[in-house]
C-alpha cells in the first residue's frame, strides 16, 4: 500500500493500469492491481482440494457414527457434521501419491467432555459376536456406551445401541459377508444430556481372531494335556522296564541314568 500525494486534482479511486487508488482511514492510498482468479489450478490446489474429498468421502462411510455424535457441535461451530470430522482429524490424515492415509488408532470418533471409559477386553465370540469387555471410568454409572465398528476394507462402519457405563460389557453381531476382514473399533460414551466423550480407539481384530484371555485359556489346556500324556509315558516306561528287568536309578546329580541292571533267572 502507497499514500497517493496531495494535487490540485485530489486522489482517485477505482483501477488505474496496475494500480488501484481507494480511501482508507482518511487518507487517498494506492495498492497494486491483483487479478481475480475464479478457480485457481495450480499444483498444490489440486492436490489440496483432492485430499479434502478423500477426507470427506472417509466421513461419509463412517456417516453412522459422524452423524450422531458431532451434528450438535458442528451445528454450534456452524458447519456440517462432517466438515468438522474433517477438521478435527487432520493429525490422523496423511497423503502418498494423491492417495489418502489414515491412521485409525488418532481418529476422533466422538469429541467432548464426558469421562471415556477404558477397553480391557475385546475378541469374535460364537456366531460372529464381537464381544468388548471395559472399564467404566470416572464418569456417572448411567452414562450410556456405544460400540463403533468399522471395516476399513470394505468402508463400512457400524454403531450399537448403547449400554450403561456399569454394565462393562457391550456386544455386537457381525454380518458373514465381513467374515476375514479387519474392523477398526471405537468406544465413546455420551451423558445423559447428550454430550459426548473423546472416542477411545481399542485396536483392529480380525474377525474370528481370539482374545488373549482366549488364546490364554486354550495354551493352559495344552499344558495340561501335554502334562497328562508326559505322564502316560513315563508310566508306560516303567511297566516296560520292570518286564525286561531293567532299572532306572536317579544317580547324586538328579540326573536319570539307565543302569542297565538285567536279573539273573534263577
Amino acid at each position: 500500500m502507497a499514500k497517493q500525494s496531495a494535487s490540485y486534482l485530489g486522489g482517485f479511486s477505482g483501477r488505474l493500469g496496475t494500480a488501484v487508488g481507494y480511501m482508507w482511514n482518511g487518507k487517498w492510498c494506492v495498492r497494486v492491481h491483483q487479478p481475480y482468479v475464479h478457480n485457481p489450478r495450480t499444483k498444490a490446489q489440486v492436490e489440496h482440494r483432492e485430499l479434502f474429498k478423500q477426507e470427506v468421502q472417509l466421513a461419509a462411510k463412517m456417516r453412522r457414527a459422524v452423524t450422531k455424535t458431532m451434528t450438535s457441535l458442528a451445528r454450534e461451530a456452524g458447519m456440517t457434521s462432517y466438515n468438522l470430522f474433517v477438521k478435527a482429524n487432520q493429525h490422523a490424515f496423511s497423503a502418498v501419491e494423491g492417495q489418502l492415509q489414515v491412521d485409525y488408532s488418532q481418529l476422533r470418533m466422538s469429541i467432548g467432555e464426558v469421562a471415556p471409559v477404558e477397553c480391557k477386553e475385546m475378541a469374535w465370540t460364537e456366531d460372529n459376536v464381537l464381544t468388548v469387555k471395559f472399564r467404566p471410568g470416572h464418569g456417572r454409572s448411567l452414562d450410556y456406551v456405544y460400540l463403533y465398528v468399522y471395516v476399513s476394507d470394505c468402508g463400512e462402519g457400524f454403531i450399537t445401541a448403547p449400554v450403561y457405563r456399569y454394565d462393562r460389557k457391550i456386544t455386537f453381531r457381525v454380518s458373514d459377508y465381513y467374515a476375514g476382514h479387519e474392523a477398526q473399533v471405537y468406544l465413546m460414551a455420551m451423558s445423559e444430556e447428550g454430550r459426548w466423550s473423546e472416542s477411545l480407539y481399542c485396536g483392529a481384530i480380525n474377525q474370528g481372531e481370539e482374545s488373549n484371555e482366549q488364546r490364554n485359556e486354550e495354551n493352559g489346556k495344552r499344558k495340561e494335556e501335554n502334562g497328562k500324556r508326559e505322564k502316560e509315558n513315563v508310566t508306560a516306561r516303567h511297566n516296560t522296564n520292570r518286564e525286561t528287568g531293567v532299572i532306572e536309578a536317579e544317580n547324586p546329580d538328579n540326573h536319570q541314568t539307565d543302569c542297565r541292571c538285567r536279573t539273573s533267572m534263577s
